[in-house]
């Protein structure tokens, strides 16, 4: 590879970098538990819990396990949504996990040098 492939490379990393962490964000800022998510640890192991509206006006109670996404409830109303997140938040604090909710989240971001 010459210097212009690499440095194309290296851009292109950086940019999808940005891309994925705007698409993170974006969904969360879609979440509807007062703009939050919750987040639940157990040593080192992470669970999201959060609410979104669809735009068929349907809520989607979603689980996120080893960064996939799962739908474990849906509804009409937002309240059934939230209870739904409610009652699997229960459950792995009932197991020892540790959760609270989110309301703000910071990245780092990580500029590459397209000299090098």
């Amino acid at each position: 590879m010459n210097r212009d492939q690499i440095s194309a490379l290296k851009s292109k990393v950086a940019l999808f970098s940005a891309t994925t962490t705007v698409f993170f964000f974006a969904s969360l800022a879609a979440a509807d538990l007062g703009d939050s998510l919750v987040l639940c640890k157990n040593n080192k192991t992470v669970r999201t819990l959060r609410v979104e509206m669809g735009a068929d006006s349907k809520c989607r109670a979603i689980y996120t396990k080893q960064g996939v996404d799962e739908t474990i409830g849906s509804g009409l109303n937002p309240n059934s949504c939230v209870e739904f997140v409610s009652n699997v938040r229960k459950n792995l604090e009932e197991a020892k996990w540790n959760c609270r909710e989110v309301k703000e989240a910071r990245t780092s971001n990580v500029l590459i040098d397209s000299a090098e």
